[in-house]
């Protein structure tokens, strides 16, 4: 059986919007070499993008200014990517994901960046500290069979 590939990377840039692609890019290619398809690389990548942009958006307060820290795991069980910054902190107790069938009704736009993250990847927690962190994860696949 080939070994899945292992590894990390870590990237720091401004809190500017123009940034948001080079984001998207490292999430999606960290999933590709975890061994996502493309479809859950690219569920991957547009949760990355939510989470980066909210951290813009809320945490800065849309100051480009100050800086984000992107982070790619890629261990035998997962990917996990982390999306660090020194803005306003959300905890997971501040998540409330929107009633879709209100949400849809009300014709409103925006306001679903941690539905999304919560529906594309299998677990989104909020970490709080000198660094606040949203963590997701998404895990692999692993063959136990050993074949």
């Amino acid at each position: 059986m080939k070994e899945l590939p292992t590894g990390a990377i870590q990237v720091t840039f401004p809190s500017d919007t123009v940034y948001v692609h080079m984001a998207i890019t490292v999430a999606s290619n960290a999933a590709t070499i975890a061994g996502f398809d493309k479809a859950i690389a690219s569920k991957v990548a547009l949760a990355t993008d939510e989470a980066v942009t909210n951290v813009i958006k809320h945490a800065y307060d849309g100051r480009n200014d100050k800086l984000i820290t992107l982070k790619a795991e890629i261990t035998p069980e997962s990917l996990t990517v982390k999306v660090v910054h020194t803005g306003k902190a959300l905890t997971n107790e501040d998540v409330k994901l929107p009633n879709m069938e209100k949400y849809l009704k009300a014709k409103k736009p925006g306001g679903l960046g941690l539905y999304i993250m919560k529906q594309f990847m299998d677990e989104v927690d909020f970490l709080v500290g000198k660094e606040h962190c949203c963590q997701m994860t998404k895990y692999r696949l692993v063959d136990k069979s050993g074949g």
